[in-house]
């Protein structure tokens, strides 16, 4: 590696902070200082994880905190039920209700929270957690392609488990974001492997980053998933392009989004009251609640 490399920026840690700074009006980035110096309460930010793993949980929510502002508190949340990782169509649409029920079981007792994240990487559900929310709710891998398009033309997505190709393929193209992502590679672990073995997954991951630099024109890699979480700062001197951690990113935009985006007051208003069957108690009461 050239020496030059040891230098190259990567979006985990300080500079998710800087991101957040970027987009930040210039009344809302002193704003931002106020509150680090402790003029301003700390944020309260909802983790949503779609999988039934408190392990990955618990990864998630340790990472958030090395990524955030002093003072932001974090308040992960497992599914009750449905798969323990999520890597197939069939568990992508489970884990999708799973989160639902999640924050409708969190919301009837604390709605106390300035924005939630959704913990999955390609996970489906924001859309519907959005309806029920009255803060805003990012989706890690929307947050990370939008980080993405600040560092070039066209980046590619690096993920675990080679199932989650195709899958994150659709997401990319539902998002009409296919011409700004050079390609979406895998390495052969899935994300239990890769917490198993970091040292291997690391490896693999800085050999298709390069890959991906070498082969597809990508200017940016996006590495993608709970198990990957924290890995850009220890192989940024491996890599030649900024890396984007997605969990890092995704704390950065829900700050971001707390501070700067007022909610409106009947973000509910307008839609239906439904009656359903099966559901958990908190989950039909919101849905029936329209």
């Amino acid at each position: 590696m050239m020496p030059e490399l040891n230098r190259r920026r990567f979006m985990t840690g300080t500079s998710a902070a800087l991101l957040s700074a970027m987009l930040l009006p210039k009344g809302a980035a002193a704003a931002g200082a106020e509150e680090r110096s402790g003029n301003r309460r700390p944020l309260r930010i909802l983790i949503l994880n779609p999988n039934s793993s408190p392990e990955f949980t618990e990864v998630i929510t340790s990472e958030a905190r090395r990524s955030a502002s002093p003072g932001t508190e974090f308040v992960g949340v497992t599914a009750e039920f449905g798969p323990r990782y999520v890597g197939t169509h069939a568990s992508v649409a489970v884990a999708g209700h799973a989160a639902l029920d999640g924050l409708s079981r969190v919301l009837a007792t604390d709605t106390a929270f300035d924005a939630a994240i959704l913990a999955g990487f390609g996970a489906l559900g924001a859309p519907a957690l959005r309806e029920l929310a009255p803060f805003p709710v990012v989706d890690m891998l929307e947050a990370s392609l939008s980080a993405a398009l600040l560092f070039g033309r066209r980046s590619s997505i690096l993920t675990g488990g080679v199932r989650w190709v195709p899958m994150l393929q659709e997401r990319v193209q539902a998002l009409g974001l296919s011409e700004r992502v050079a390609s979406v590679r895998a390495i052969p672990l899935t994300g239990a492997e890769i917490v198993a073995d970091r040292e291997r997954a690391l490896s693999l991951l800085a050999e298709l980053s390069e890959a991906c630099v070498r082969d597809d024109g990508a200017e940016c890699v996006v590495l993608g998933g709970a198990a990957v979480a924290g890995m850009p700062r220890l192989m940024a001197d491996r890599v030649s392009v900024p890396l984007i951690d997605n969990v890092a990113v995704a704390v950065a935009t829900a700050e971001m989004l707390a501070r700067v985006v007022v909610m409106p007051a009947g973000a509910r208003q307008g839609l239906p009251a439904i009656d359903s069957v099966g559901l958990s108690a908190e989950l039909a009461t919101a849905i029936r609640q329209g």
